[in-house]
């Protein structure tokens, strides 16, 4: 922990801080070991606030120094640590980039989700397999922007032989820039060399693409189908394609969530999963609470689940975990485990696309075409805001609108009656 001192001169104005960041007691004695120290002199004219907020910013630079072990303890000419001794931060300059992805992993990991962290390995990785060995100060704007370009000219999917999508490559661009970003702060580069890099753009079409869902036929057959299938997964699914959750937003749901008298719900938790952390609870995707309703017809089938998971719960054939949707034990599932589910459920009626996220763009284009307002809409799917709906769901909103447009004609252009 990096705590400091204020240095004083005669006239008892502040010129200069000691910042210390402690090194622990000495396995053998059990003494306090001599701390690493460093000063930090305020530049002259800078103001009360502006000192304490550069002050705290050196500290945590010190502080993340220290703990990648690029730090040492000035010694005197005896070899013994120095009491007190200021200590200048030594920045190593000959990290490889394969070396640096675990300082930034071990950094970013306080600010970003286990999944986040996870695709920024994953991205890093690919990159390591050029760039791994180059030293970090090495890596320049010239190196950076043959990467991109050898990239974009012959980036392919080795799993399945596919060009990759510009979207794709734009994901790898952010991950870098990033990357690049933390070795300028924590002053392993003086200059991002990939500032002057343009982000891959996706390619313009014609024709946008539309989102995958469902119409209401297709809805009505689902349900129809689900009738035969046991309660727990009708009830999930009939959550999902009513509410429009994300996967991991329906596997975190409790019934303590649920008012099954209105059908009020509060979306509060996601549920994630990844191999190195394995299931762990996180917040929605924007990191927002949400409430949304449900209709009567989910309300019921989650009412004879409840019954039936109570009856389970009682005669001890699982355990009270609070959760609607469970594994056989009672614990919570991973979210793959829905998307398992309707892969055999596909199979078995003839949906071989269905998936998760095919549910929730169902709600979303089916409510939007029949005229629900985009701004609802997209408070019920946890959009971080409008215009994201607005992109994923322009064919449906252009429907919409024509509905509207509709309307408007009926009440002030229809022709009154005998006239032309």
């Amino acid at each position: 922990m990096a705590s400091f001192a204020a240095r004083k001169n005669k006239k008892g104005e502040i010129i200069s801080y000691q910042i210390k960041v402690s090194r622990g007691r000495d396995s053998a004695t059990g003494k306090q070991l001599t701390p690493y120290t460093m000063t930090f002199k305020p530049s002259v004219g800078m103001s009360k606030k502006a000192v304490e907020r550069q002050l705290y910013k050196v500290m945590g630079e010190f502080e993340a120094a220290c703990a990648r072990g690029e730090v040492s303890v000035r010694k005197h000419s005896s070899g013994e640590p120095e009491e007190g001794g200021s200590q200048t931060v030594q920045y190593r300059k000959n990290v490889t980039f394969s070396e640096y992805i675990d300082i930034f992993i071990r950094e970013k990991r306080v600010s970003l989700s286990p999944v986040t962290i996870t695709n920024y390995r994953r991205e890093l990785n690919k990159a390591a397999e050029q760039l791994g060995g180059c030293s970090l100060s090495g890596i320049d704007f010239l190196r950076m922007k043959k990467y991109m370009t050898d990239m974009q000219d012959h980036a392919t999917n080795r799993r399945t032989g596919r060009q990759l999508e510009t979207q794709t490559i734009g994901q790898h661009y952010v991950v870098l820039h990033s990357f690049f970003e933390n070795a300028v702060e924590n002053r392993y580069l003086s200059e991002n060399p990939m500032n002057r890099i343009k982000r891959p753009r996706q390619k313009k079409q014609f024709e946008q693409k539309k989102t995958s869902a469902y119409n209401e036929s297709q809805v009505k057959y689902i349900i129809e189908a689900l009738n035969k299938e046991p309660v727990m997964w009708r009830a999930m699914m009939m959550f999902a394609i009513d509410s429009g959750c994300r996967c991991g937003e329906i596997m975190g749901l409790k019934w303590s969530e649920i008012d099954l008298a209105t059908g009020r719900v509060n979306i509060c938790r996601n549920i994630q999963y990844t191999s190195t952390q394995g299931i762990f609870v996180s917040t929605p995707k924007n990191r927002k609470n949400r409430e949304i309703f449900l209709n009567h017809p989910v309300i019921a089938v989650l009412r004879k689940w409840k019954k039936e998971q109570d009856r389970m719960i009682r005669k001890g054939l699982t355990a009270d975990t609070g959760y609607c949707f469970t594994k056989k034990d009672g614990n919570v599932m991973i979210p793959g485990a829905f998307n398992s589910y309707l892969k055999r459920f596909g199979r078995k009626y003839g949906l071989p696309d269905i998936h998760p996220h095919v549910l929730r763009h169902t709600m979303a284009t089916i409510s939007i075409a029949n005229g629900a307002d985009i701004v609802s809409v997209s408070k019920k799917l946890g959009h971080a805001n409008i215009s994201i709906t607005l992109n994923v769901y322009s064919h449906a909103n252009e429907e919409a609108q024509k509905r509207a447009n509709e309307v408007l004609a009926k009440a002030i252009w229809k022709p009154r009656p005998g006239k032309e």
